[in-house]
């Protein structure tokens, strides 16, 4: 059994992702990556997601270690693997 915790993060985003922010701290805990990606749409249903003043909501399922590597900085999510993103 992994020993790999996945959590769902939301991300409040550009149109074309290329600049997302995370929406809250608070992030849900999953032991597998398909049961995090099963919770998506009750997600995009949360009161976080209704109050967020972007175009556009991303969610992402990392792993902890993922999570807290990009800590609060812009990131990229137009790509498959996560870029930090630039204000320029």
């Amino acid at each position: 059994m992994s020993t790999l915790v996945y959590a769902l993060a939301l991300f409040g985003c550009s149109d074309d992702a290329t600049l997302c922010e995370r929406l809250s701290d608070k992030a849900q805990n999953y032991a597998t990556q398909a049961k995090c990606e099963m919770s998506f749409e009750q997600a995009f249903e949360s009161e976080v997601v209704r109050r967020a003043d972007y175009p556009t909501v991303m969610a992402r399922c990392m792993t902890r270690p993922e999570l807290a590597k990009l800590g609060r900085r812009p990131v990229d999510l137009s790509r498959p693997a996560i870029r930090l993103a630039s204000r320029d």
